[in-house]
């Protein structure tokens, strides 16, 4: 045994031990599904399984078909599994272009969409519906197949909205924490030098914090009934919601900028000098940061092939 080998098994053995003392239960549950590949591939010899969990298996003894004490008849035994790669991968035999064809087909294209976005146990739950889906249009139950293909849809529709929201939710309330420390800090570290005195910046800075304060609103408002992709991953999340913010904050000193200049209302340059005026001012303008384009796209539901059995 090489020096990889050693290493892999020594990390196998430190991992067993550890598991062993904080969570039995995994150990426990990684041998019963090595037992079950053990006993499934006893099944299906000249096919590749690897059964992370098992959805339906429906297997008869081989000398029910090749005996000759009896009427040989068509092989009609069948296995649907999710894999360890959470795939749902299935072996059976069955009419071609048949009804119960169709609905596997229709149930598949559910299955192959993205997921991996979500949490692992909603993964499972979406391919045990899918893996269901195919049992029944295995057993020619084609309406059954198909109700439960679109509820499957519809379920990983939801998770996705819940999950994007979630993610939406969560970088508005870090970055505008984070970016409202770092204007604090600014403030902080030049508030005694001569250019905050002369330039006014107190003002500025007060409006930009409104703006940004603005857009963190307008973020959450829009969250509770948007319905972005979460397959478009929390990186892009992160980048929409930053990128909002950032042109909140802009658009407040931009509101600052324009109560200062000559074309301003009278009564606007009078409210202008207190801080809470700016900082309204700055709260409004940060509201229109909804005008930028968004980046993530809106989730759509699937469209139904023209090819599913009617119901």
């Amino acid at each position: 045994m090489n020096f990889v080998d050693k290493t892999l098994s020594l990390r196998h053995e430190l991992r067993r031990f550890v598991l062993g003392w904080i969570h039995p239960q995994t150990l426990t549950s990684e041998k019963s599904r090595h037992d079950l590949n053990a006993e499934l591939k006893e099944h299906w010899k000249s096919n590749s399984v690897d059964v992370f969990e098992l959805i339906l298996e429906d297997w008869e003894p081989d000398d029910l078909y090749t005996s000759s004490t009896h009427t040989p008849r068509k092989d009609n035994r069948f296995i649907v599994f999710i894999d360890s790669d959470l795939d749902i991968d299935w072996i059976a035999n069955f009419d071609e272009n048949s009804e119960a064809d169709k609905c596997v087909s229709f149930a598949e294209s559910i299955g192959a969409k993205r997921c991996k976005h979500l949490p692992r146990e909603q993964v499972l739950e979406f391919k045990r519906m899918i893996g269901q889906s195919i049992v029944n249009g295995i057993r020619g139950e084609s309406k059954q197949s198909c109700t439960l293909a679109e509820q499957a849809a519809q379920f990983l529709k939801d998770r996705t909205v819940e999950r994007s929201r979630s993610w939406t939710l969560t970088s508005a309330h870090f970055f505008a924490l984070l970016i409202s420390i770092a204007l604090a800090f600014c403030f902080q570290t030049i508030r005694t030098t001569p250019l905050w005195q002369t330039a006014n910046l107190q003002l500025l800075w007060t409006a930009i914090q409104g703006g940004i304060i603005g857009a963190y609103l307008s973020l959450v408002q829009r969250a509770g009934r948007g319905e972005w992709d979460a397959a478009a991953g929390r990186g892009l999340h992160n980048i929409e919601v930053l990128t909002k913010l950032f042109a909140g904050g802009i658009l407040g000193g931009l509101a600052f900028a324009l109560t200062r200049s000559v074309h301003a209302p009278s009564w606007v340059k009078e409210i202008t000098p207190d801080g809470y005026s700016a900082l309204i001012f700055g709260v409004v303008a940060g509201l229109f940061e909804r005008t930028i384009p968004r980046i993530i796209s809106t989730y759509v539901n699937p469209e139904i092939p023209q090819n599913t059995p009617n119901k």
